[in-house]
Parts: C-alpha cells; structure tokens; sequence
C-alpha cells in the first residue's frame, strides 16, 4: 500500500516528486507496470533528462514497462521534445523521464499519446489497483534524435547569425548544438555540459537567470541570446543589446511575422495578443493547450515561455522556437530590438507567493478568491481571474510547485501600478 507521500506525485499532467523520498526506484517500476497496461499495443519511446534522480529511476522504469508487456524503444538521453516528436511521428506512446524547470532533487514520468500530453488519471488507477498485466515485453536501443533534428530544422538552412546560447547544463547540451549548426547559427555556448544540478541552479529560464547570458551577448556583439530549461520545452530571447525579451512580447514577434491567424493561449496572457491574432483562451497546460494545435490553431503560447507550433508538431519546443526565431530574423532583416520596438509597451506583471506546503498555499487560495469575488466579474477557467474596468488579475494554484501565481494587466500606467499594489496587498 503507497502512502500519501505517494499519491502526491500524481499532478495535474504528469508525475513528478522529489528522488527519492516521494519517487524512487520501486515506485517508477510499478508506474511502468502501470502504462504498459493502460496502454498495451502501444510502441513505446522513453528517454530521460541528465538530473541523478531521472538517471537512478531510468532502468526500473523501463523493467516495469517490460514486465507488463511493452516493447520499449529505449532513446538516448536528451530533451523531452524527442520522445515527444516520436509519439507524434510514429503515432505511439512517448514518455520523458523529467522534471522539466524543477529544481535538481526533483524527477518525473511525463507521457505523450499520438504526440499530446497526456493526463495520469488513468495510470493512477492501475497503480492504485496494482492490476498489472502479466505479459512479457522488451526493449529495443533506438536512435531518434537525427529525425527529429532533421524534421525542426527542414527548410531553415544558412541562417548566418550569432547566437548565445545557455543550455543551464541540462537536456539540451546533447542536440542543440547539432540543431544549431545544421540551421547555419553560429553558437557560443555557455554551461554547455550536462551536469545533474544544472551548475546549482534552478533550471528555469528567466530574467534573473540570465544575466551572465546578457553580458556575453553584449560582450561579443551577438545577434540574440537564448536559454532553455532543464528538458527544453520552456525558453526566453535576449536582444542583441542584452535586453531581455518578455516572453509576451516573443510571442507576438512569432504571430505578426510568422502571419500567425488564430492562436491559442492560456488565460494568464494579456489582451494585447488580440489585437494580433485571434485567439482562443484555455487552461494551462500541453493537455489543453496541444487539442487546439492538432485542430484549429497554428500557435500556442504560455505566459511561462512555452510556444506551440501547431503546423510542425503539438508540443511546445524550445529548441523548434530558437530556430523559428532566427529564421524571422533572417527572413525581415531587422534585429530582435527592432522587432520588440514594433509593438507597444506591455502594461502586464506577475507576483508570486510561496508556501511550505500545499495544504498551505490552497487555504490561502480560498482567502483570495473570496476577497477578489467582491471585485467584479470572475472567471474560473483555471485559478480566478476578476475583470476591472481597467484591467484584469488572475490568481491561480501551481500544479508543479507549492506557489500562487498572480497575473496582472492594466490598461496603461497609471492602472498598472495600482492593480499591481491591490495584487501585493491580497498576497500578504
């Protein structure tokens, strides 16, 4: 019987848990026993990311998967964009064994079907239940990285720009070089080695962690920068001045110079996005984001630097974004501070409050929503998010972390700051 400590690790679209008190060796064998049953006939393509907890779980994972029928198509380390790719593509089961931006000590079974993210309500189930199946699977080395890097790369050759490059020493440092190269990018890279701490930082990309790659974009006159997260599904842009870019403003630059007509977006994004494309707001998350990208929309974006390219494949893919960058670009001539000057300036922020736990950070959801239901129009799409007459905020729960994020937008200055200082008075 697993213990609550267990149960904790099933979130709202993958599995993920500190290695190896909450996720451990004899846990990620029976999570395996538990998708191989769930999804029998299934190929399946698994890799990992460089952390010590996703290397140390890897083995008993895919022995799970066996023992319970699959054939497992083992990949080599590397981002979760491969297996991802590799559902899509071969119209099977991919998983990445990873806790994406997480810090170190975390690891994590992410699970695509047919190349969308996949919910773990069904995987929790049988592992609940402990009714495996008994068959008997295996296991096949299979090299997939040169098809997908052939695939994001088609089309995008002799770019000839300079590029910074922070890979924050994790997934990315085993193909993106390669990528990078292959599209004609001159690269300088920076904690270009894999390392299972990520240097001991966090592996998140963001404006306070970019600072070192500021300076050697400046230093050395490059064209942009960019960094990427612990398995590169999340980047942010530097300018060529080292300025960094919004990740609102990035999205903009793909859906105006890519002629991007419809989009889907989470509902933390601002309404400038509007004015640029039409646009369909959901939860966050690949699960409900990716349905859109298969159907409707060509692009899709997260306030946390996800970005979906609907016409190439449904999962957000940072490495696919850089190169897709550098290509516009090429393309207008303009430099990236150009491009960023093209659109107003955002009146948008986000806060954010952490807590020891998250029985903590729920009751203090409770106390948020009740006081901002008083404010005006709500909606609960994901979170709650009031409507002013002059902007909007949105408080909503982390699904990977004990955190309360609050999203703001104004209509200009002045209303900025104010909603910015009611936001900080109702997170005390």
């Amino acid at each position: 019987m697993h213990d609550r400590k267990d149960m904790d690790i099933f979130k709202a679209y993958d599995i993920r848990g500190v290695y190896p008190t909450e996720l451990n060796a004899d846990t990620a064998f029976e999570l395996g026993r538990s998708i191989a049953t769930a999804y029998p006939e299934r190929k399946i393509f698994v890799n990992n990311d460089n952390r010590g907890g996703s290397i140390a779980i890897r083995s008993s994972f895919t022995l799970g998967l066996v023992h319970s029928g699959a054939t497992v198509y083992e990949l080599n380390m590397g981002p979760v964009c491969v297996p991802a790719f590799a559902s899509f593509n071969e119209r099977g089961y991919g998983v990445c064994i990873s806790a994406s931006h997480n810090p170190a000590e975390y690891t994590g079974i992410l699970s695509f079907l047919n190349g969308t993210t996949i919910t773990p309500e069904k995987i929790k189930k049988i592992f609940d239940s402990k009714g495996f199946s008994k068959k008997t699977g295996k296991t096949i080395p299979y090299h997939y990285d040169d098809k997908y890097i052939k695939y994001i790369t088609k089309g995008i050759r002799n770019v000839g720009l300079k590029i910074g490059v922070d890979c924050m020493g994790g997934s990315g440092t085993f193909i993106v070089p390669e990528c990078l190269e292959l599209a004609g990018l001159d690269a300088r890279m920076m904690n270009d080695k894999p390392s299972e701490n990520f240097y001991g930082k966090i592996p998140e990309p963001s404006k306070e962690n970019s600072k070192e790659l500021s300076d050697i974009v400046k230093k050395e006159k490059l064209d942009f920068g960019i960094q990427l997260d612990g398995d590169c599904d999340r980047i942010i842009f530097i300018d060529e001045n080292g300025d960094f870019v919004d990740p609102v403003t990035a999205a903009l630059i793909f859906i105006k110079f890519m002629k991007i007509k419809n989009s889907v977006v989470n509902v933390a994004c601002p309404s400038i996005i509007e004015r640029y494309s039409k646009v369909k707001y959901t939860r966050v998350g690949g699960p409900f984001m990716e349905p859109y990208l298969k159907k409707t929309c060509d692009f899709g974006f997260e306030v946390s630097s996800h970005f979906y390219f609907g016409k190439y494949y449904p999962f957000s893919d940072g490495i696919l974004a850089s190169l897709l960058m550098s290509r516009i670009l090429k393309k207008w001539g303009k430099s990236m501070s150009e491009l960023v000057n093209t659109f107003p300036e955002l009146y948008y922020g986000l806060s954010t409050a952490k807590f020891n736990t998250e029985e903590e950070r729920t009751g203090k959801m409770a106390e948020i929503s009740y006081k901002i239901s008083k404010l005006g129009k709500t909606i609960k799409i994901d979170g709650i998010k009031v409507m002013l007459n002059d902007g909007f905020i949105l408080f909503r729960e982390s699904n990977t972390e004990p955190l309360i994020r609050a999203y703001y937008e104004g209509k200009d200055r002045r209303s900025y700051e104010r909603i910015k200082r009611m936001v900080e008075d109702i997170l005390e």
